[in-house]
């Protein structure tokens, strides 16, 4: 049997090579999809409910996932615009660090409240927990779009340029 190597950290490509109905005898008419690893020549088989779920000849992405990941599927122009969204997103958190930390170097005000009023500004140290907590969902927030890069550095650009 002739090897291949395969680079086990890139995108697995799979084409679907042919397709039959695999039961008609169940209530709902179940199909099979056979996909050719086109690195590796392995076969595998899907089965759908749909005989149009995958289209013979196209070539699709195999993702294998942890059992605690959700697999989110989307397309790339979408994708990239997650990306642009979680940019976006980032640079609010920093914003909000930016207020917490000014607020945290202020000092406390001894100002009473004025009759009927509640005065609800943070001690400095109230300013510097919520300057954590952005932090922390800074954090998250820039491990996610890092992900959606991850995946988006490895898809060929979708107006064909390659570069």
């Amino acid at each position: 049997m002739r090897y291949r190597i395969v680079n086990p950290d890139g995108p697995v490509r799979a084409e679907c090579a042919a397709t039959y109905l695999a039961d008609n005898l169940l209530p709902d008419a179940a199909y099979a999809f056979v996909f050719r690893v086109l690195d590796s020549d392995t076969r595998f088989t899907v089965y759908a409910s749909a005989a149009d779920r995958y289209v013979i000849n196209d070539i699709y992405r195999l993702t294998i996932s942890e059992p605690t990941d959700v697999p989110l599927y989307l397309p790339v122009d979408e994708a990239a615009f997650l990306r642009r969204c979680l940019l976006g997103v980032e640079e609010r958190w920093r914003e909000a660090i930016t207020q917490a930390d000014a607020g945290a170097q202020r000092p406390e005000a001894d100002r009473p409240a004025e009759p009927g009023y509640l005065n609800v500004e943070p001690y400095p140290s109230g300013y510097r927990a919520i300057g954590g907590a952005f932090r922390e969902e800074l954090g998250r927030v820039t491990r996610l779009r890092e992900h959606v890069e991850r995946f988006l550095a490895g898809l060929p650009n979708p107006d064909g340029d390659p570069s």
